[in-house]
């Protein structure tokens, strides 16, 4: 008995060409759902958390694609993020009449505003700005301007930060992942005409 198997290596070179021509719409699909993904996160923590800023949410995304297997990965800076970035200042009228800084009100999440009283703000550094916090009876702040060159803050006194781009966004990734994988399905089937 004799088997002819030449018809195999016709369906796996048919194979091949399909899966061929699949690839440039594949990759223009991972590459629309990959932008698309980062301006829904992008959205998402501005109008989730208190930045005051939209570029700067922008600025510390990143998306990097690899057309090779075909994947894409969107992360966000891990570094925690100056109060300075969610902060308003609060004024008081003073004793002859004129404005006074009376601290800063924070806004971790949108529209919930903390007052922090104490606060200031000081160039830090590295040239960015950066907040401390007075407390009562306790003057250690004094020595934060005479160490700013060397280190900003003292023992006693510690820079405030609040949430990480990256932790705002591992905090939404799970509700941004059923409209990427929509919008990629969205995406091949265009490309794919």
């Amino acid at each position: 008995m004799w088997i002819d198997t030449q018809g195999f290596k016709e369906v796996s070179k048919e194979l091949k060409r399909m899966r061929d021509a699949q690839v440039p719409a594949i990759t223009k699909a991972i590459d629309d759902a990959a932008v698309f993904g980062k301006n829904l996160a992008v959205d998402k923590i501005f109008n989730k958390f208190g930045y005051k800023s939209k570029s700067y949410v922008e600025d510390t995304f990143f998306v990097s694609i690899h057309p090779n297997d075909l994947t894409a990965h969107i992360s966000a800076r891990f570094r925690a993020t100056s109060l300075t970035r969610m902060a308003k200042p609060r004024y008081r009228t003073g004793k002859k009449g004129q404005s006074v800084l009376n601290g800063y009100d924070v806004s971790a999440y949108k529209n919930q505003p903390v007052w922090f009283k104490g606060a200031f703000t000081i160039i830090g550094q590295n040239g960015n700005q950066v907040m401390f916090m007075r407390k009562r009876k306790d003057n250690s702040w004094r020595k934060i301007g005479k160490q700013k060159a060397k280190k900003a803050g003292t023992k006693d006194q510690k820079p405030l930060y609040g949430p990480s781009v990256w932790g705002a966004f591992k905090y939404m990734r799970d509700d941004i992942e059923p409209p990427i994988i929509k919008h990629l399905r969205e995406r091949y089937g265009h490309h794919a005409k």
